[in-house]
C-alpha cells in the first residue's frame, strides 16, 4: 500500500514539474524594463514594464493562464502590455497582486473567459482598444473593484446590459470612443459613482440626454465629449439640473436646434464645444464660461458671452459686423478668432487689455483696420490678416507684435515705402529679441506681388522674413538688417533675377542661410535670364568670382526679361578654342577620307562582281556545248 503511495505521489510531483516547466516567462520573449511612472498627483515611482508586441515570438501566448509574471525582488507595480498578438481569446491570467496596468490593445479579442482577472484584483488601468468585442457580460469585471481606467474604444459594442459594469464603482475615467451605440448608456453607467470622464466620440449616437427619470445619473461627471455622433438637438432637458460639466463636446454633429437656455443648467461649464455643427439662432451661454468654439457653423449673429470669456472661435461662420461693444465685456478675452467670415471693417473704441491673439483672415479688409494699434491692444502679440483683399499695406498706427500674418493677399502688387514702419517688435524672453524688438513676418502665397520697396521696413527689425511664393524678381540689399535674421529668410519659389543687382545674396545673405537654415536653400533658384533659369543659388555657394556680374547679361523691358546681347569687345583667342578647332579640322579630314574610301571600295567591289559573273556564264556555256557535240560523236559511231 504504501509502495502504491509513494508512486501516485512520484507521478503527482513529476505532473507539477511539468506543468511548471510549461509556463511561459515573459521576460524570455517580451521586453521588461524598470521605467518611470507618469506621475499624477504624487512624486515620480518605477514600475516594472513588459512590453509583448507583434515583434515578440510567443509560442503559447493564446494561453494566458499559463504565463509567468517576471520576477519583482523589489516589489514594483506592474504594467504589462500584450499588443498587436493576434488574441482572440482572453484567457484567465494568473494571481499577482502587483499588477496594476494591462493593455491588451490592437488584437482580435472576441471572447473571454468567465472571471479573467479575478487573480489580478488591485488592478487600476485596463484597455480593450482596437479588437472585435460586441457585447460584455458582468463576469469580464468581477474581484476589480480597484479599477479606475477603463478603456473600450474601437470595438463594436452596439449596447449594454444594466448589470455590465455594476462593480466598477471606483472609475473615474471611461473611453468608449468609435464604436456602434445609439444612445448614452445610462442604465449601464448607473454603478460609475466616480465617473469624471466619459469619451463617447465617434458612434452614432442621435439622442442627447443625460438625465433618466428622478434618479440622478452621472452626477460627477465633469468631461463629456460626443463630438463625431449624430446629434440633431439640445434642449434643457437634455442635462441634469445638478450636473457637474465642466467641458463638453458637441463638434461635429448636425445640431440644428439649440433651446435658449439649454445650457443655462450647466453651472460649472468652462469650456464648450460646437464646432462643425448647422447652428444658425444664437442661445444662452451659462456665466461660467470660458473657452467657447463655435467655428464652422452658420451663425449671423455674435452670441452673448459671458463676462469671464478667455477664448472665443467664430471662424468660418456668416458675420458682417463685429460684436455690440455696448453689450460685450471682453476684459478677460485672451484668444478671439473671427477668420472666415464677412467682416469689412473692425472698429474698436474699447480696450481689450489681455488679447494677445487677433484672427482676421479671410475675411473682406481692403486694408488694415486703424482700430489695430498699441492703445487699444496692449498685448497683442500674433495677428493674422491672411486672405485678404488688401491691396496697399499701412499700419496707421504703432503696434507692437511678435508674429504678423499676411499671407494670400491675392490682390497686394507693391509693397510701398514705410509699409512696415509702425509695426515694432515686441520683447520677448530670448536676450536678443529683448535687445532688439524685431518680430516674424510671413508674406507669402501672394501671386501678383512683384516688388517690395526698399524703405518698405524704415523703422523697424525682423527676426524672420518669409517672402515665398510671391513674383518677386528683385530684392534691396537695404530693405533690412540681414543680420539680425536668426531664423533666416526664406526667399523661395520666386523668379528671381540672378543678375549683378542680386549679387549681394551670394556675397552676403546666402553664406549666412547656408550655416544657420539650409532648408530655405533647397528651392531658391533664377528665374531669368535664359543660361540661369531654374538654377540653385546654393550652385554659387563658395564661388569666388561674381558668378552673376556678367556683362553678356543686360536688362530691357520693364518687366527685366534679359536678352543676349553682341560684346564691342573683340574676339578673344584661346588655347581651348585653338584645340576646339583643331578638332574639328581633323574630324572633317577623317570623315572626307573614309568618304573617298568607301566609293573606291565600293567601285572595286562592283568590277569584281561582273567578272566572277562573267567567268560563271563561260563555264556554264562550255559545259552545254561540250555535251552536245558527245551527242554528235556518239551518233556517228553508231552509224
Amino acid at each position: 500500500m504504501s509502495v502504491l503511495f509513494l508512486i501516485f505521489f512520484f507521478i503527482a510531483g513529476k505532473g507539477e514539474e511539468t506543468e511548471v516547466q510549461h509556463k511561459l516567462n515573459l521576460c524570455e520573449f517580451c521586453t521588461c524594463s524598470e521605467i518611470p511612472e507618469i506621475p499624477e498627483i504624487d512624486g515620480m515611482n518605477l514600475v516594472l514594464n513588459v512590453q509583448c508586441s507583434e515583434l515578440d515570438r510567443i509560442e503559447y501566448v493564446a494561453d494566458l493562464d499559463k504565463i509567468a509574471w517576471p520576477e519583482n525582488p523589489n516589489g514594483l507595480k506592474i504594467s504589462a502590455t500584450f499588443e498587436g498578438l493576434g488574441l482572440s481569446t482572453l484567457g484567465k491570467l494568473p494571481a499577482n497582486p502587483l499588477v496594476e496596468t494591462l493593455r491588451f490593445s490592437n488584437n482580435a479579442i472576441k471572447t473571454y473567459w468567465p472571471d479573467p482577472f479575478s487573480e489580478v484584483s488591485n488592478l487600476k488601468k485596463l484597455s480593450f482598444s482596437q479588437n472585435d468585442l460586441t457585447e460584455i457580460t458582468p463576469d469580464l469585471f468581477t474581484n476589480i473593484e480597484h479599477l479606475e481606467d477603463l478603456d473600450l474604444s474601437y470595438n463594436k459594442l452596439t449596447e449594454f446590459n444594466p448589470l455590465d459594469f455594476k462593480h466598477l464603482r471606483n472609475v473615474r475615467r471611461f473611453n468608449l470612443q468609435s464604436n456602434q451605440l445609439k444612445k448614452v448608456p445610462l442604465e449601464a453607467l448607473q454603478p460609475m459613482l466616480a465617473l469624471e470622464d466619459l469619451d463617447l466620440s465617434k458612434n452614432g449616437i442621435y439622442d442627447l440626454l443625460l438625465q433618466r427619470g428622478d434618479t440622478v445619473v452621472l452626477k460627477d461627471l465633469k468631461r463629456l465629449n460626443l463630438s463625431g455622433n449624430r446629434v440633431r438637438s439640445v434642449m434643457r432637458n437634455s442635462f441634469s439640473e445638478d450636473n457637474s460639466l465642466e467641458l463638453l463636446d458637441l463638434s461635429n454633429n448636425i445640431i440644428e436646434i439649440i433651446e435658449e437656455d439649454a445650457f443655462m443648467g450647466c453651472t460649472n461649464l468652462r469650456e464648450l464645444n460646437l464646432g462643425q455643427n448647422n447652428i444658425t439662432v444664437t442661445f444662452a451661454l451659462p456665466p461660467s464660461l470660458q473657452i467657447a468654439i463655435l467655428k464652422i457653423n452658420t451663425l449671423y449673429h455674435w452670441p452673448q458671452f459671458p463676462s469671464g470669456i478667455t477664448y472665443i472661435d467664430l471662424s468660418y461662420n456668416k458675420l458682417t459686423d463685429l460684436y455690440d461693444e455696448s453689450k460685450a465685456e471682453f476684459d478677460n478675452l485672451e484668444i478671439l478668432n473671427i477668420g472666415g467670415n464677412q467682416i469689412k471693417d473692425l472698429t474698436i473704441e474699447k480696450k481689450l487689455p489681455k488679447l494677445f491673439t487677433l484672427d482676421l483672415s479671410y475675411n473682406l479688409f481692403v486694408e488694415v483696420p486703424k482700430s489695430i494699434n498699441s492703445e487699444l491692444l496692449p498685448t497683442l502679440e500674433e495677428l493674422r490678416l491672411d486672405g485678404n483683399p488688401i491691396e496697399s499695406i499701412y499700419f496707421k498706427n504703432i503696434i507692437a507684435l511678435k508674429h504678423l500674418y499676411m499671407s494670400e493677399l491675392l490682390k497686394l502688387e507693391v509693397v510701398d515705402d514705410k509699409s512696415f514702419s509702425n509695426v515694432i517688435g515686441r520683447s520677448g524672453e530670448d536676450a536678443s529679441q529683448n535687445s532688439e524688438n524685431c518680430f516674424f513676418l510671413y508674406l507669402s502665397n501672394c501671386p501678383a506681388l512683384r516688388e517690395i520697396k526698399e524703405g518698405a521696413f524704415a523703422g523697424t527689425n525682423v527676426c524672420m522674413l518669409d517672402i515665398s511664393k510671391n513674383n518677386l524678381t528683385g530684392l534691396s540689399k537695404n530693405l533690412l538688417d540681414w543680420g539680425l535674421m536668426t531664423e533666416g529668410a526664406n526667399l523661395q519659389f520666386n523668379p528671381w533675377q540672378c543678375s549683378c543687382e542680386l549679387q549681394w545674396v551670394l556675397d552676403d545673405l546666402l553664406p549666412m542661410m547656408y550655416s544657420s537654415n539650409s532648408r530655405l536653400l533647397a528651392e531658391l533658384r533664377c528665374g531669368s535670364p535664359r543660361a540661369f533659369e531654374g538654377l540653385r543659388l546654393v550652385h554659387f555657394y563658395n564661388w569666388t568670382e561674381q558668378a552673376m556680374c556678367n556683362d553678356a547679361y543686360s536688362p530691357s523691358g520693364s518687366r527685366g526679361n534679359y536678352m543676349l546681347e553682341p560684346s564691342t569687345d573683340p574676339p578673344k583667342v584661346t588655347s581651348l578654342t585653338l584645340i576646339l578647332g583643331g578638332c574639328i579640322i581633323v574630324a572633317l579630314l577623317v570623315a572626307i577620307a573614309l568618304s573617298v574610301y568607301l566609293v573606291k571600295s565600293r567601285r572595286r567591289y562592283r568590277v569584281r562582281q561582273a567578272a566572277m559573273k562573267r567567268k560563271r556564264q563561260s563555264a556554264l556555256d562550255a559545259k552545254n556545248s561540250n555535251g552536245m557535240q558527245k551527242e554528235q560523236f556518239s551518233a556517228l559511231n553508231s552509224a
